[in-house]
């Protein structure tokens, strides 16, 4: 072990070239703690961001992408054609990801605003002000007759399964009675689970029925020239289960003036997927059967039934960890049919996390820049020093001192002095990262606001409900804080070492090279 004995001689003996070396590796360590402290902050804001977002992916129609197929073709049949086909939710599919172990609950729904018969929906607290905008209006129907429009008040939500997001989320709680069963879904049972504040306002328990019309009387007289009976458009509902829900609107909402009933939380009622398919079938069927009576068969394509009168624009499916939303896209991606994706949101997530994800490049680019600086300059430094110690090399090697012992000595003594630079950055590091990328963040900011936009006259119907956590880039940034972890210390010593180790090469490769009789000859 005498080589380390005479590595820290050496640098306590030529203190100047350790001071410079020192400070060197000082610089180096600094510039590299920035980088790090920049790129692990940058990561950490995005982890955390996600992590407080709600693991949601949909399983959605890309009509955006199939429109664009369609303006493409050249002739109408072929349009016409195309819209025969247009694009699903496969349920095989569907169910299939809904099995999957990540998955807590799975939304498969289809919603529908309804007309209640015989009790009110729970008012909205805008009716006056709606009233002064003026509402109502006129319907104009396919053979060109107007009538008056009366707005739906009820909006009926359904899903293939019991377990829906609301629920395992706590969103929902019921508090009497109870949420439809499997047993209900498979029986197609006319059954109902109503809101606390709905039953508060008509006196409704559990065990009540209540009748929704899917028309109001004023469209009946055009659709019985259909074929569609009044029975055909409404449904019997017995309330098995009361429910409170924590959702609402909200009245700051700019929209909020022209809402409908029927967009409030409170105004839904909850039924099972094969109920509303059986209902919506019976008229489908009707309406289907008077147009090929009339010979316009096209205008519906296939004869509908009962799967297919059950139509939902999206499913949503609620993971157990938002850090596995991207692996579960990755996962069931390739299994979907043309024109249809996995949605997790991730676009929108990508551009408000734009600047921290330049910021991250940019410190890495720090980093590999300095470290590959310092391999070039130390390997030079430790090369040119060489020369000036052939004679010193050349009595160790004469003295029976191995080749290999002779570069560990070099190694130890680079390694000493890289130690104390390096931690002495440390201390300083960690003052100067923060100041750094705030600064820096601050400008990616200023330069990346503009890009930044929404569109505020986006009109969602609540009937589609959107289950994404949405999030500003300012909440984004606030989890942006640039500290120097254990991890990022371990980092820098490591890189210590490898700059170290790769230095060496060049003047390993010449100290092997030496014959210990030429060089004290010379």
């Amino acid at each position: 072990m005498n080589f380390l004995n005479r590595a820290w001689r050496y640098v306590t003996r030529k203190m100047s070239k350790s001071i410079l070396l020192g400070i060197t590796f000082f610089m180096i360590g600094n510039l590299v703690l920035i980088g790090l402290g920049i790129s692990d902050a940058a990561n950490n804001a995005k982890t955390l961001t996600r992590r407080s977002m709600r693991a949601v992916v949909n399983y959605e129609v890309d009509n955006q992408k199939f429109w664009e197929y369609t303006d493409s073709l050249e002739s109408d049949e072929e349009r016409t054609e195309a819209y025969k086909n247009y694009p699903k939710i496969e349920k095989e599919i569907a169910l299939k990801m809904a099995k999957d172990e990540r998955v807590k609950a799975m939304n498969y729904s289809a919603s529908s605003p309804m007309y209640s018969q015989g009790f009110d929906n729970v008012p909205l607290g805008n009716e006056e002000k709606k009233a002064e905008n003026g509402g109502g209006g006129a319907v104009v129907m396919q053979d060109g007759t107007q009538m008056e429009y009366v707005e739906p008040n009820i909006m009926i939500q359904t899903n293939i399964v019991p377990e829906t997001i609301e629920f395992v989320e706590g969103t929902n709680t019921i508090v009497d009675g109870r949420m439809y069963n499997q047993n209900d879904i498979d029986n197609a049972s006319p059954v109902a689970v109503i809101t606390k504040e709905l039953a508060d306002v008509n006196g409704l328990s559990v065990g009540d029925t209540i009748t929704l019309s899917s028309t109001d009387k004023n469209q009946m007289e055009y659709l019985l020239t259909m074929g569609i009976t009044e029975e055909m458009t409404k449904m019997d509902l017995e309330i098995i289960g009361i429910y409170n829900t924590k959702a609402d609107v909200d009245p700051n909402d700019q929209r909020f003036d022209w809402m409908s009933a029927y967009e409030s939380p409170k105004n839904f009622v909850l039924i099972p997927g094969s109920t509303y398919a059986q209902f919506n079938y019976a008229s489908s069927k009707a309406s289907y059967d008077y147009y090929v009576s009339q010979g316009n068969s096209d205008m519906y394509g296939e004869e509908p039934t009962v799967e297919t009168s059950y139509y939902a624009n999206k499913v949503v499916y609620l993971l157990n960890e938002p850090l596995k939303v991207d692996s579960f896209v990755d996962d069931y991606k390739s299994e979907l049919k043309d024109y249809t994706f996995l949605n997790a949101n991730n676009e929108q997530f990508k551009k408000l996390a734009k600047p921290l994800d330049t910021l991250s490049l940019f410190a890495n680019v720090i980093v590999w820049i300095v470290t590959l600086n310092a391999v070039v300059i130390i390997s030079l430094v430790t090369a040119l020093t060489l020369k000036t110690r052939e004679f010193e090399i050349g009595v160790l090697l004469s003295l029976g001192v191995s080749k290999v012992k002779v570069v560990l000595q070099m190694f130890v003594e680079l390694l000493i002095v890289a130690f104390l630079g390096f931690t002495l950055a440390v201390g300083t590091g960690s003052l100067i990262a923060g100041q750094v990328g705030k600064m820096v963040l601050d400008f990616q900011q200023s330069n990346t606001e503009e890009e930044i936009t929404t569109d505020d006259n986006y009109y969602s119907w609540v009937g589609d409900q959107n289950y994404f956590t949405e999030i500003s880039q300012d909440q984004l940034l606030e989890n942006y804080n640039v500290s120097i972890s254990v991890w990022i210390i371990l980092q820098i010593y490591a890189m210590g070492v490898a700059v170290v180790f790769i230095s060496i090469v060049v003047p390993s490769a010449m100290i092997m090279r030496l014959n210990p009789k030429q060089i004290l000859l010379a």
